[in-house]
């Protein structure tokens, strides 16, 4: 007796459908902004030109926001690259990502106010752990205006070796707060010199922080008001 395999779709294959041609509608649509943004910008008005870069942003950043979110929806992983863990100190990276990021604040008049203690071990990876830093410390930079002071703090706290990257920049208030680590989400705040924003650099940030069993956390009292960025990992 043979059997016939029914033709319709299943409800999670609709329902998948239903997604990829939601995804594919709303993306087509912020293409079409950005298209419309590149029409108009040569001709606009010099008041009218940075409203107009704001807006090709924002559907930039929303699409690649979606795609993320259709990414996760799907299952797929992005992972983080294969650890090479081992013994190393803590502070030996610190430093090594403030003399990397000197150049850059040296353009904009900055300084870095470095307190350390004199060793903190962790098994980790050294390259992986210098990227998230110099990230953290980039980003201070890019939202801090010039002249100012970085107050980078590095101590054993509590069993885990602790760093801390103070900023008195631009803020950000609690809806940014809780989305300063989401790739590519739209945040309120904006550098304070017209610095690229790579908002998917925090959350790979705190990816590679996680799979050493660590936190990487944010911390504002509101805009205006500067911010700090905590990165922990178990002390060895």
């Amino acid at each position: 007796m043979s059997t016939t395999e029914d033709p319709r779709p299943s409800p999670a294959d609709r329902s998948q459908a239903e997604r990829l041609h939601r995804f594919s509608h709303d993306v087509r649509n912020k293409i079409g902004g950005l298209i419309e943004v590149l029409r108009l910008l040569p001709d606009a008005p010099s008041e009218e030109r940075r409203e107009l870069e704001r807006f090709a942003e924002r559907n930039l950043f929303a699409a690649l926001l979606a795609t993320e979110e259709l990414l996760d929806d799907l299952g797929v992983e992005r992972g983080t690259p294969s650890l090479r863990k081992g013994p190393i100190d803590l502070i030996d990276v610190v430093r090594r990502a403030v003399d990397d990021v000197a150049a850059r604040y040296g353009r904009k008049d900055q300084h870095v106010a470095l307190e350390v203690h004199d060793e903190l071990p962790v098994d980790g990876d050294a390259e992986l752990l210098f990227q998230a830093m110099h990230a953290l410390l980039t980003n201070a930079s890019k939202f801090a205006h010039r002249g100012a002071t970085i107050h980078v703090n590095a101590r054993a706290e509590l069993g885990m070796a602790e760093v801390r990257i103070t900023d008195p920049g631009v803020g950000l208030n609690d809806q940014d707060l809780q989305q300063v680590f989401v790739r590519f989400a739209w945040l309120s705040s904006r550098s304070t010199e017209g610095e690229a924003q790579a908002r998917g650099t925090l959350a790979r940030a705190r990816q590679w922080v996680e799979a050493h069993g660590g936190t990487l956390s944010a911390q504002s009292p509101g805009e205006g008001a500067g911010c700090t960025f905590t990165l922990a990992l178990p002390l060895r």
